[in-house]
Formats: C-alpha cells, sequence, structure tokens
C-alpha cells in the first residue's frame, strides 16, 4: 500500500517538473519566435543568420561596421566606436604593473552599450563581448585581461532603461592573433548561439 502511494507520489512530482520545464521552454520559444517576427529581411550578400532581436546580420565575412549600433540581445545594442590593437603603451602607461603575458598583446575596444529594454539591467547579464581572431577560438575581456584599462566600460553598473556607456573593453589574444580579429558579440544567455552572435569589425 505505502509503496504503491510513494510511487503515485514520485509520478506526480515528475509531471510535475516536466510540466514546468515544458512551460519555460514554451515561453522562451515564444519570446524568441515574437523577436524574429520583427527582423527586417537580411541584407543582401550577407550570410549568417539575422540579428536576434532586430538590426542588420553580420557574418565573419561581412561584419558591422565601426560607428554601427546593433541589437545583440533583447533591447540591448552594442556598438563598436573604435580600437587600438596594439595597447601595450596605453595600459603600461594607466599602471606599470599592466604587462601582457609572453606572446600576448594587450587590445583595447571602444564600444557603446545601450540599455533599449524596459528594466533597469547590467550589461554584463544580457551582452557577452570576446574578441574573435582568425583562428576561430574566442578571447574574454572578462578572463583574458585582468588588468586595470584606462577608461573601462563597467559592465555590471546597473543602467536604467534608455542609458548608453561608452568605454574599453580590454583583450589580451596571442600577439599573433591580432591582425583580422573581430569583436563577437552574443546574448548571455542564448538558445541558438550560432544564430545569435554578431560580428564587428575592430577598423
Amino acid at each position: 500500500g505505502t509503496d504503491m502511494v510513494g510511487t503515485r507520489t514520485r509520478a506526480r512530482n515528475a509531471l510535475a517538473v516536466a510540466v514546468i520545464g515544458v512551460g519555460v521552454f514554451a515561453t522562451i520559444g515564444e519570446a524568441s519566435s515574437t523577436s524574429k517576427g520583427s527582423n527586417p529581411a537580411p541584407n543582401a550578400g550577407q550570410t549568417s543568420g539575422s540579428s536576434p532581436a532586430g538590426g542588420p546580420s553580420s557574418s565573419k565575412a561581412a561584419p558591422i561596421p565601426v560607428g554601427t549600433a546593433v541589437e545583440v540581445a533583447k533591447g540591448w545594442k552594442v556598438q563598436v566606436n573604435s580600437a587600438v590593437l596594439n595597447a601595450d603603451a596605453q595600459l603600461a602607461q594607466a599602471n606599470q604593473f599592466n604587462k601582457p603575458q609572453p606572446g600576448e598583446q594587450f587590445v583595447l575596444v571602444n564600444v557603446t552599450i545601450s540599455n533599449g529594454g524596459t528594466t533597469p539591467d547590467a550589461a554584463f547579464t544580457n551582452v557577452k563581448l570576446s574578441l574573435l581572431p582568425p583562428s576561430g577560438v574566442a578571447v574574454s575581456g572578462l578572463s583574458s585581461c585582468m588588468v586595470s584599462a584606462p577608461d573601462a566600460i563597467d559592465q555590471t553598473a546597473q543602467m536604467q532603461p534608455g542609458a548608453s556607456q561608452t568605454g574599453n573593453v580590454c583583450f589580451s589574444p596571442k600577439a599573433t592573433d591580432v591582425v583580422n580579429s573581430l569583436l563577437l558579440a552574443e546574448p548571455t544567455f542564448t538558445l541558438d548561439g550560432a544564430k545569435d552572435q554578431q560580428f564587428f569589425a575592430l577598423q
């Protein structure tokens, strides 16, 4: 008798968890399908997927040009303003202890991040920025460049709806990987990483 009751309870609990899980994924799918509906047609000649929430699409072969803002995550736009591909001198000037690891060099990318959503939030919980060299192995700014960069953008600062901030993101790739590198921007959490990534030119 009690074994049967326990089995029924466990089955009911498992079913409840499954129903909740399906509900969550349905909500996520619904949110992404509504945002897909607002996408303009991709530009001719661009082969990669479209932006997750609207705006031009990009590919490694046809990156978004400097000075163009694109929505990377729902409500969050990124724009590359400029880049210093060898920023060793600037980093050393900011702090004498800023020295790249052997075989690496500092790269500073000046970006503007905008919160076009309806709720206050921090950039790092919505947008992930990496340096993408031709080798295809992305270099994270948060883990590769643990130095005090001049005019660094604060990706952890709360940004109110409509707010934007501009500053530098530091990367520390292999020196041989710097030429032809791109800025890779993508939602921090995504169900389709290949579709949701956006490639930005640095020059």
